[in-house]
């Protein structure tokens, strides 16, 4: 396990003085990343071998949002590779909460690995999964739902503005960063629209770069237990899904 803590950032927060769903979405990203460095397999590595993990998925468990100066402490481990998968856990919680025992957020992720000279997945190879293997031997992972194959939209939804991507968005890998996505998703929403304690299910299908036009379509769904659900497909000119994300 790979764990950091810092202090939320008067930069960070929304609104309401919470750390911002993005913002959290950042430092997750950001604790992987961190603990790949330390291990030697940082984007310094990533750039030497052309070999990236990429994020497929996230299954994101938001109890309570820190506030404005709260100290955190972020953590990740691995919980398994398997063909062209691997998962990761998270969890964020009170810097004063040494045993996790009442974490803020809790989260699943899927990743799969990307040859930038073959311009495609491949199946992970042993000397990029076996510093973290034991990782998933040590720690048991979050009780948490299997992240759903596909999210399952219907209709064309409210169409929004079209949004251009520009260089803020971008990150190392020469595409949208995955936080992006989800900024990009909760700011076509109403005000008030997000509130904690929910849910963010995010699937990224490919890549938008520099130059492309992202086309936001809201779906909103009653399902059968009653609870609402909101969801922003993040479409290209045909309608094919860059990212969608999912609050409930």
């Amino acid at each position: 396990m790979y764990s950091f803590t810092s202090r939320v950032r008067y930069s960070e927060i929304d609104e309401t003085g919470k750390l911002s769903i993005p913002s959290l979405v950042n430092y997750l990203q950001d604790c992987t990343t961190f603990g790949s460095e330390e291990l030697g397999l940082g984007p310094a590595h990533t750039a030497e071998t052309g070999l990236a993990w990429l994020l497929s998925a996230w299954k994101i468990d938001i109890a309570e949002l820190p506030s404005f100066g709260d100290e955190i402490r972020v953590s990740t481990w691995a919980t398994g590779f398997k063909g062209l998968r691997a998962s990761r856990n998270f969890t964020v919680c009170r810097a004063s909460d040494d045993a996790a025992a009442h974490p803020l957020v809790r989260a699943d992720s899927s990743w799969f690995m990307f040859d930038a000279n073959k311009g495609r997945p491949i199946r992970i190879p042993e000397s990029e999964s076996a510093p973290y293997v034991e990782d998933a031997r040590n720690d048991s992972p979050l009780d948490l739902p299997p992240i759903q194959r596909v999210i399952r939209i219907e209709g064309e939804g409210q169409a929004c503005a079209p949004i251009t991507v520009t260089g803020a968005h971008i990150d190392t890998n020469h595409h949208v960063n995955n936080a992006q996505y989800v900024s990009l998703a909760l700011g076509v929403l109403e005000e008030g629209e997000v509130s904690t304690p929910c849910a963010l299910d995010v699937h990224y299908s490919r890549a938008a770069k520099l130059g492309d036009t992202i086309y936001p379509h809201i779906h909103r769904e009653s399902p059968i237990d009653g609870s609402m659900s909101t969801i922003v497909t993040l479409d290209d000119e045909a309608g094919s899904p860059y990212a969608i994300v999912r609050l409930s």
